[in-house]
């Protein structure tokens, strides 16, 4: 009983830190562009929280989903962050259109 107690605090550490890795990876600010090329910042906060500068600004909220981030912005708007093909890379899906654009982080 005691090996099967250490073999499920072995996997429950090595799954939060693998997770918080994750996490730190991507919270902080990043320069998106939008589908004109005019760049905007979106910055993710550990509590889950998203805040954009764009336009009038944005705010919504940002999960992990497969090593990548999705963020739901409360006017309905969605992005996806991910490591693509041509390095970092950002798509954005409203319900008129969708476009991908390139991110990079700041700090």
């Amino acid at each position: 009983m005691n090996r099967i107690k250490l073999f499920l605090y072995i996997l429950f550490l090595f799954n939060f830190s693998d997770s918080f890795a994750l996490n730190e990876k991507w919270v902080g600010e990043w320069i998106a562009t939008d589908e004109w090329q005019s760049e905007y910042i979106i910055t993710l906060k550990k509590s889950g929280i998203a805040i954009s500068n764009y336009a009038n600004g944005e705010k919504g909220k940002w999960t992990i989903v497969d090593s990548n981030i999705e963020i739901f912005w409360d006017s309905g708007k969605s992005d996806f962050l991910f490591n693509g093909v041509m390095g970092m890379q950002r798509l954005h899906k409203s319900k008129d259109k969708s476009y991908t654009s390139g991110i990079k982080k700041v700090k």
